[in-house]
């Protein structure tokens, strides 16, 4: 049987095309924003959506470009909810499997996660987002963690957006770390009486 799987992996929901390397450099947070409101469409008027997923992908890349799908055989170390070992996985899946760990900081307390189980994390700075390396299972996991999506929560209170939205919450940890991310950001600012 053959699987399709990408042997360039992209980005899970890319902040910006920062290093101009990608084939949809539109397909952005910040490439979103700029073509609505230079359609005349209201900042105050969007929202912003956040994924709680990320893509496996058979893949031995050191780094991110671009998404494309090509033939390749099934190699199984990550498998997401349907046993594939390609495709989509909850944020919740990565870390119930062990290839993510919490780590809290003991300055601030906020958890972040690390690579585990023989996977590396990374950071993509053209895109500003995480991704999971294996190079014994031959995959790398592109996906959005709290310190990703507190940024472009970032964004969205900064240019003004209406707010926020997360697409899928049943991905997100027990202990909500996807949501208390973007939450802090929004709460930051005001004062409690």
């Amino acid at each position: 049987m053959t699987c399709l799987a990408s042997l360039t992996p992209g980005p899970n929901a890319p902040m910006f095309d920062a290093c101009k390397n990608s084939t949809q450099p539109d397909a952005s947070a910040v490439g979103a924003y700029e073509s609505w409101t230079a359609s005349d469409f209201p900042p105050s008027k969007l929202v912003l959506g956040l994924p709680t997923y990320g893509y496996i992908s058979r893949s031995f890349a050191n780094g991110l470009r671009t998404r494309r799908l090509e033939p390749s055989a099934n190699v199984t170390k990550v498998i997401n909810s349907d046993g594939d070992s390609e495709g989509q996985i909850n944020f919740r899946e990565l870390v119930q499997q062990g290839v993510l760990a919490a780590n809290a900081d003991p300055l601030t307390g906020k958890v972040n996660f690390v690579g585990s189980g023989g996977f590396e994390r990374e950071w993509d700075g053209c895109s500003c987002t995480p991704f999971l390396r294996s190079a014994s299972a031959g995959q790398v996991v592109s996906y959005d963690d709290p310190r990703s999506l507190r940024m472009k929560a970032e964004f969205a209170q900064r240019s003004g957006m209406l707010g926020v939205n997360l697409f899928d919450i049943p991905g997100d940890t027990d202990g909500w770390d996807l949501t208390a991310a973007v939450a802090d950001v929004f709460l930051s600012d005001r004062t409690v009486l």
